[in-house]
């Protein structure tokens, strides 16, 4: 019985278990993203079980599940998918809008975005990778909120400046750069090419970028560059051609233009028409292009001409980028091999830049995934061919009827009749053909990273940037009519820099239910050396380019070179606490110990701290889940430092020479021997300047993760600034000194918003806004400098105004009738300026009854008042289109007036505005009203119009489209035909048109910068 009973139980077992096993299928896919790439380590689980899976390393699964059981799919920066299990599945993951598990580098370590509790910005590499440009910087001009980029359209974007959060200090307000681990201040532009670019995180609050204390207090910009995958054998190839035109808001007057308004501006002052070599002597003016107006003395000749400066120095220019990227990676490591050559030729006449790096990268891991090695190097060469300083002002002011080259092809000028001194802009450029500027970086780092228990991650990471410089300049004899200079003189200059840091964490993870903390704890020390020489003579025995060295100077020698030295200790932590992804708190500290820094105060201490509050996760918000997916509150505060100083600012100078510090020992007053004189006192009391940041901020995301917000309101206070400060005579030769004395306040709100959607059709559009609203202010100075530091004056100091604001008259634009004039005149008593129809009108600012030096006051600066930027893109089946829009409110001082406007300021070229003036001028003959708001003609500045007044402030604001992208991804049934990963084609423009009331050259570069070109590109990009 027994045993019947046994076999019948075991006989029901194994019905059971085989009808339980044929109710299981093995299921089988693949999961790929919208791009059609693999997605390697998705999760792919059954739901309502634990049972589930990983892809491998070609996006494939396969799991046992019920037949038409559900599947979860899910990975990082996706979201999340079920489906219904089916054979030879194709799964699709979406790209979450703003994905709050995107892992964003913070500085020694990374953290998932929703748990930030500081304010990081994270640029969205998509939208700037189809930009050509030698510094991928320059590109993310107005697309984060609270940075403001600077650039100019020299070749290679030599020029870019970045602010984060306005300007914080009156020395250097550029962020630090971390790059792979390695700190620079250096042009990013020199350092890597853009296509190698993975990430880039702005950390702008202190609490995020305390954690690099004393070199953080301008914000901090992580670079993290490309590397291959785990799993990938990809060849990639991206190549671009840019035309780059040339453009400009100048209106300038042509020689016969210049001749009219010359002759009324004459007739104005003196009553009768003048005389002139260049114009004859008429009742109007005849441009003279045939008789020469100067002979020299090999009988060459020159003779006046209708010469445009601004067509004959600038020219549509080509632009070639490429770039090839060969990655490998298998189970215990990869590697990959870059390359990129940039070849940019400028729109001003000898300008180019050619630059070659390449960058070479691995990741190795041994014991299981305990022990992990890598390095990162990049070799770079540029070389480069510069504009002659100050020719973009030259072109602006120079006469049109100034010839381009005399008789016998020698260079025109001349400082005769109309012709001013200024020289001939030509012969500056072409001076650089011939001039060399090469230049080389090494730049890179190498880590050990070692797991030895679980969650403990210890990491020692040492970095390299090695810079050399060689640059060799050489100013020819040169002859313009009857200025004649027959020597010539060579300056050469070379320079090299090494730097160093070594980096050592240690890195704790410890979760514990709803507890997860994590502890990083490290030490960090780096050091700078620099040196250069230079040499300089004249009267090289020969001008042939290849003899231009040194030891060919006859007279004149002089060489000088110079060293310095800077390093820095530094220990720091980092403590994150969250309590169910809900409650979250960080603090750091960080304490730097710097050369710079006398033995008083050569080291400061920086502490921060944060919070979150993840308030859309509590139980009285469960009403709003309907709309709200997430909302967190931040706050932060700490203190950064600043230590951008003079390497030697804590020691006291002397100089050996014979020049300035000689004395006749022996007193037979003929020998001279050298002495020492003191050229700087030291401080041996110096400290760091502090910036404290109080950060007030939320993240939001609603309506299914379409909409996006993100606010800050900051309050960033520096206090003891670093200053030189002028000193009393009396104290003797060396009396500067630096000191800790001067104290700002910068403060402003920034945000983001953004909307994406993705309709059934398959249409995809995203649009997001970003804008930032700053005020700047100084809050104190010392007894010594109180009314004259920044330009101030008796009575009147910059304490309450911006750095960096303009003293001056306050007007009321011209005046338009004798009426007027008169009025004004029996109004006020004028000790300044000459009132008359047509001239500037000053304010009596003090209501003294007066018109007198003493009305200047503050009229505000060019400090940005509101920065912003749109962006709008979509695509569809393959077709992808963006528009980028950037802007600014703020006011501007234009310059330029000063020659364009003001006809009796300057004897060169002036704005086509000047014949508005003139006709205004005609007209008020006949019906005593002045109709212009342009000064008008005179010869005399009798009125003072020279002098800094409201009349060169204009509105700088402006609206540019920045950006027009317009790119088709060629559809992967057909790349698979011919073994290819993805193949994409585009064609872009850049700065098509801008709308301003700004009448200077551009309202994006104030002054006389490079001209920004408006660019035309088309490009490629294929991957195998």
């Amino acid at each position: 019985m027994n045993n019947f009973s046994k076999l019948l139980m075991s006989s029901v077992l194994c019905a059971v278990c085989t009808v339980a096993s044929a109710q299981q299928v093995n299921v089988k896919g693949i999961v790929k993203d919208a791009t059609g790439e693999t997605v390697i380590g998705a999760s792919v689980m059954v739901k309502g079980t634990k049972t589930g899976t990983v892809t491998d390393f070609d996006g494939n699964f396969h799991v046992e599940c019920a037949p038409g059981a559900t599947l979860v799919i899910s990975y990082i920066g996706y979201k999340t998918q079920e489906v219904k299990a089916t054979n030879d599945m194709v799964v699709t993951l979406q790209e979450e809008s703003n994905s709050l598990n995107e892992v964003v580098v913070t500085g020694y370590t990374s953290e998932k975005k929703a748990d930030l509790t500081g304010s990081v910005a994270v640029v969205k590499m998509s939208d700037i990778a189809d930009v050509p440009t030698g510094n991928v910087l320059s590109s993310l001009n107005g697309r984060v909120a609270g940075v403001n980029i600077t650039t100019d359209g020299t070749p290679g974007g030599g020029n870019t400046g970045t602010l984060v959060r306005g300007t914080t200090t009156i020395n250097n307000s550029s962020p630090l750069y971390v790059i792979d681990g390695v700190m620079t201040r250096d042009n990013v532009g020199s350092i890597l090419s853009s296509n190698d670019v993975e990430s880039i995180q702005v950390l702008k609050d202190a609490s995020s970028a305390a954690i690099y204390g004393a070199q953080a207090a301008n914000g901090v910009i992580i670079i993290t560059t490309k590397r291959a995958k785990k799993g990938e054998v990809k060849i990639d190839f991206e190549g671009s051609l840019t035309a780059q035109t040339f453009t400009t808001n100048y209106d300038l007057l042509d020689a016969n233009q210049w001749g009219d308004v010359y002759w009324q501006a004459y007739k104005n002052t003196y009553g009768t028409h003048p005389n002139s070599l260049i114009y004859g002597n008429g009742d109007k003016a005849k441009l003279n292009t045939t008789t020469p107006y100067f002979t020299g003395a090999k009988g060459q000749t020159y003779t006046a001409a209708n010469t445009d400066w601004l067509d004959l120095m600038y020219k549509t220019a080509l632009m070639q980028n490429y770039s090839l990227t060969l990655s490998r990676g298998g189970d215990n490591g990869a590697s990959s091999l870059s390359v990129n050559w940039i070849d940019q030729d400028g729109m001003l006449k000898n300008t180019d830049y050619q630059r070659f790096n390449t960058r070479l990268t691995s990741d190795y891991q041994f014991l299981n995934n305990k022990v992990r090695v890598g390095e990162s190097v990049a070799i770079n060469y540029w070389t480069q061919h510069v504009a002659q300083g100050g020719i973009e002002e030259q072109l602006v002011k120079q006469h049109p009827a100034q010839p381009v080259y005399d008789s016998m092809g020698g260079y025109g000028g001349g400082y005769i009749d109309v012709f001013n001194d200024s020289p001939n802009p030509v012969r500056l450029q072409n001076n650089q053909k011939d001039n060399k500027h090469q230049y080389w970086r090494i730049f890179g780092n190498m880590y050990l990273e070692i797991e030895p228990i679980k969650n403990l991650t210890l990491r020692s990471n040492f970095g390299v940037n090695y810079y050399n410089e060689f640059s060799k300049t050489f100013v020819p004899s040169w002859n313009e009519g009857s200025r004649v200079v027959t020597t010539n003189e060579l300056d050469s200059y070379h320079y090299h820099n090494l730097n160093w840091v070594w980096t050592n964490t240690a890195n704790y993870q410890l979760n514990l239910g709803k507890h997860a903390t994590s502890f990083l704890l490290g030490m960090e020390s780096k050091k700078n050396t620099t040196e250069d020489l230079k040499g300089y003579g004249q009267g090289l025995t020969s001008e042939d380019p290849n003899y231009r060295y040194l030891n060919s100077i006859t007279s004149v020698p002089n060489v000088n070179g110079f060293g310095s030295n800077y390093s820095m200790v530094s220990y720091f932590g980092k403590i994150n606490y969250a309590y169910d992804s809900k409650y979250l708190l960080a603090f750091t500290i960080r304490r730097d110990a710097s050369s710079r820094f006398g033995k008083n105060n050569n080291s400061g201490v920086f502490p921060s701290v944060s919070g979150g509050w993840r308030i859309s996760s509590e139980k009285f918000m469960k009403n709003t889940r309907k709309w709200l997916d997430d909302l967190k509150l931040r706050a932060s505060w700490g203190v950064n430092g600043n230590d951008e100083i003079d390497n030697e600012a804590t020691y006291t100078k002397y100089l050996v020479s014979l020049s300035n510090a000689s004395y006749n020992i022996s007193g037979n007053n003929q020998n001279l021997a050298p002495g020492a004189s003191k050229t700087y006192t030291g401080n041996p009391d110096l400290k760091w300047e502090q910036t404290k940041q109080l950060n007030l901020g939320f993240d939001a995301t609603l309506l299914d993760q379409r909409l996006t917000v993100t606010f800050d309101y900051f309050d960033k206070r520096t206090t003891d600034m670093l200053y030189q400060p002028p000193y009393a005579g009396v104290l003797g030769e060396g009396g500067y000194s630096w000191t800790n004395c001067i104290s700002m306040n910068n403060k402003g709100v920034e945000f983001v918003l953004g909307w994406r959607d993705r309709l059934n059709s398959g249409f995809s559009y995203d649009v997001s806004f970003n804008g930032s609203v700053y005020s700047n202010e100084i809050t104190s100075l010392p007894d010594a400098i109180y009314y004259t530091f920044g330009g101030g004056m008796p009575g009147k100091s910059i304490v309450g105004h911006s750095f960096g604001s303009w003293m001056g008259y306050k007007t009321d634009g011209v005046f338009h009738t004798q009426a007027e004039v008169d009025e004004y005149n029996k109004k006020y008593d004028v000790q300044f300026g000459k009132p008359g129809v047509g001239r500037i009108k000053y304010l009596d600012v003090n209501n003294d009854g007066k018109i007198t030096t003493d009305d200047q006051t503050w009229l505000g600066s060019d400090k940005p008042k509101f920065i912003g930027g749109l962006n709008l893109s979509a695509s569809y089946k393959g077709f992808d289109l963006s528009l980028f829009f950037n802007g600014m409110v703020r006011d501007a001082w234009n310059n330029s007036k000063y020659y364009t406007d003001l006809f009796q300021c300057w004897n060169g070229n002036h704005s086509t505005r000047l014949l508005d003036a003139m006709n205004a001028w005609t007209e008020y003959e006949k019906t005593g009203v002045y109709n212009s708001n342009v000064p008008a003609l005179t010869t005399l500045d009798s009125n003072n119009e020279n002098r800094s007044s409201e009349f060169y402030i204009e509105d700088g604001s402006f609206i540019k489209l920045k950006t027009l992208t317009l790119g088709y991804t060629l559809p992967k049934y057909l790349l698979e035909k011919v073994n290819i990963r993805n193949a994409r084609v585009y064609f872009q423009a850049q700065n098509l048109f801008t709308i301003t009331g700004y009448t200077g050259a551009d309202p994006e570069g104030l002054g006389y910068t490079y001209p920004l070109p408006r660019t035309f590109t088309f490009g490629l990009s294929v991957g195998f």
